[in-house]
């Protein structure tokens, strides 16, 4: 029986040593996942010297990996996954998919090659170790390449693929270590087991993901927080334990969806306290999961072992790259998927980071298995040696390969940010009769500082066309976005434009800015497949089409107008030339021209509705007005949050009732 009030002390204890080593990471400018292992594994090998008890009680083997598998890998991967963005995660499927199953077969199968050349192991069993060692970790992965900040693209697949390749490994071993042990196996069962258990989770997973999505309209904060907690591990068991498919995919795919549908269907502090609530969780989850890591790797097997360790390092490096250069190249040559480049498939193989789930996997091995103690040795070895070697040399590589470098035009964005921001500051302290001369003079040399920082950037005119399209982009996602979390915008209709216009930015970021193509290019199948997929979803009661499609119209003549007035700032920038403003602002006023003549032809098929549909459209308006207005009173500290909300909810009323029934 567990002593349960001991337990809560030790992992009390550990959480808190962990928040002062990362305090201590800080200073070193060292990973923390680093640090901790580094501290766990030192614990645990001067224990026994020091007459200590053994850190990890009667934590080891079985129960070692369904700590790990069913409390820390649900949190962490549902985490990663609904912080993932979407419609980068679709675009990319197709290399995610081939990295996450294609590259990690052959991985596994050349390091059980290796070992059964060289070790003389006997091939199925080299074959087990190679699945358990050749997934990435998301929990290392994703923690490691966000603080590096690499580009966008590569952290999609990088996350992706660690998230995928996690069940891929768990399905593999679980077929391979029955074979190991003398039990027969057919290769064609083999397939159809991987197949059930490896999608049959996915689509569960979708499926919980979908049911979730379905009641967010009516929850409020803390009520959707328990929600998510529930699909995440509730998921995850119900995949893994009674249906008996990978509890990993049913995770990532309930994030996956739920993450995606979030901005339509979820409120503005839905979605708030999803993000601090599940980074708070990843950070618990990590900071345990990784001293616990240190913890577990016996020193003395290490030390036994370093010659097969060595080996085991050197075989699983090179049976990455060996498996993701070439799998990439021909899916650039043959599949037409945008490049990834040279330089990010050295990161893709540098940052084959192993971790926690690699370990939990190797000390589940049964102890029958004459090759046990010598995986978990090596094993621990890699584990160790990609979180001491890969991980703290990943930001130097990316540094090196001059991937953390922003382009020209995403510089003069950030630079005009700035710029705009202390205009802004100024303004404010002008308005509020606060001119302190000290803080003014600091304002005024900052704003001529980015000022000559953007006159010393020369852009090219499809770079100014770059900048000042996505710009235009941005403000009218943010557009919509705001009409939705004021409830103005129905769910069906929210979704179809922000994906419409996630795909425009995206296109912009490929090169397309304001092109005659801009917002009409042809959707890719993967596109299809996800707008078919999320039409799935049932509508709130009471959506009717035409108030969808009158409100549709009306959010992108309000975002046009927006965009076009937001433009306005690059007018008084250097090196953006009026021509290039005037080409945008074109683009935008096209598309205000024609959602105008969808309200017009809106409005004589309406009959008797026109009324109603035109009152509806002016109370939309109004209340965003008045929404704004509140916002800015809030944001200069004249108004307090909740007497601006309160201030919001009895315009609304006014607004849908009149002044007299609101005052009843």
């Amino acid at each position: 029986m567990i002593d349960l009030p001991h337990w809560l002390l030790r992992i009390s204890l550990l959480l808190a040593l962990a928040v002062l080593l990362a305090m201590l990471a800080r200073r070193l400018r060292l990973p923390v996942t680093v640090v901790l292992v580094i501290v766990g594994f030192l614990a645990n090998w001067a224990a026994a010297p020091l007459g200590f008890e053994d850190p990890l009680g009667d934590l080891h083997g079985e129960e070692f990996e369904e700590i790990v598998v069913f409390l820390f890998l649900p949190a962490l991967i549902f985490a990663a996954a609904l912080a993932l963005n979407t419609r980068a995660f679709f675009r990319n499927l197709g290399p995610i998919l081939v990295l996450a199953v294609v590259a990690l077969m052959v991985s596994a199968a050349l390091v059980g090659i290796a070992l059964n050349l060289v070790l003389g192991t006997p091939l199925v069993a080299a074959l087990l170790f190679g699945a358990l060692i050749s997934a990435t970790d998301p929990v290392a992965v994703v923690a490691v390449f966000r603080q590096v900040g690499v580009p966008r693209r590569l952290l999609t697949l990088v996350e992706g693929e660690s998230m995928l390749n996690d069940g891929v490994a768990i399905v593999m071993f679980q077929i391979l270590v029955v074979a190991a042990l003398g039990g027969a196996i057919r290769p064609q069962q083999g397939v159809i087991d991987f197949v059930r258990v490896f999608f049959g989770g996915a689509v569960l997973g979708a499926v919980v993901g979908l049911a979730a999505a379905f009641v967010l309209p009516w929850l409020r904060r803390l009520p959707a927080a328990a929600l998510s907690v529930a699909v995440a591990y509730g998921g995850f068991v119900l995949a893994q334990d009674v249906f008996g498919f990978s509890g990993v995919m049913a995770t990532v795919a309930s994030g996956v969806v739920l993450g995606g549908l979030a901005p339509s269907r979820a409120s503005e502090p839905v979605r708030e306290m999803w993000d601090e609530l599940w980074e708070a969780l990843d950070y618990i989850a990590n900071a345990l999961l990784f001293l616990l890591i240190g913890l577990a790797i016996d020193p003395d097997l290490i030390v036994s072992n370093i010659g097969a360790i060595l080996l085991a390092i050197v075989v699983v490096l090179v049976a990455r790259a060996a498996a993701v250069v070439p799998l990439v190249g021909a899916l650039e040559r043959f599949a037409g998927i945008p490049r990834v480049g040279r330089r990010n498939s050295v990161v893709l193989v540098w940052g084959g980071l192993r971790g926690g789930v690699a370990l939990a996997l190797a000390l589940a091995l049964p102890a029958e298995l004459p090759e046990r103690d010598l995986f978990v040795a090596m094993t621990g070895g890699v584990v160790l040696a990609t979180l001491l070697i890969n991980a703290t040399t990943i930001s130097w590589l990316v540094h090196r390969l001059r991937l953390d470098e922003p382009s020209r035009a995403d510089a003069f964005l950030a630079t005009s940010a700035r710029l705009t921001g202390l205009v802004a500051a100024r303004r404010r302290l002008e308005q509020l009769d606060l001119q302190d001369p000290v803080i003014l003079q600091r304002l005024e040399a900052a704003e001529r500082a980015a000022r000559q920082e953007l006159e010393r950037m020369e852009l090219s005119r499809e770079e100014e066309l770059d900048v000042v399209t996505r710009r235009g982009l941005h403000v009218e996602r943010e557009t919509y976005q705001h009409l939705s979390d004021a409830g103005l915008l129905p769910p069906a209709a929210a979704r179809t434009l922000l994906h419409e216009v996630d795909d425009q930015i995206e296109e912009a970021s490929l090169g397309a800015a304001g092109g005659p193509t801009l917002g009409h290019r042809e959707r890719s199948r993967i596109d299809r497949l996800w707008q078919r997929f999320v039409a799935l979803l049932p509508k709130p009661v009471g959506d009717d089409p035409q108030e969808l499609a009158y409100a549709e119209a009306t959010a992108r003549r309000l975002a046009a107008r927006r965009t076009s007035e937001a433009l306005e700032l690059f007018e008084q920038l250097p090196n953006i030339e009026p021509e290039t403003v005037e080409q945008a602002r074109e683009t935008f006023g096209r598309w205000e021209r024609d959602a105008i003549a969808s309200l017009e032809e809106l409005d004589e098929r309406a009959g008797k509705q026109r009324e109603q549909l035109q009152r509806r459209q002016a109370d939309a308006l109004s209340r965003v007005a008045s929404a704004e207005a509140l916002e800015t009173l809030v944001g200069a500290g004249l108004l307090p949050e909740l007497v601006a909300q309160r201030a919001a909810d009895a315009i609304a009323m006014t607004i849908s009732q009149g002044p007299e029934r609101a005052r009843a």
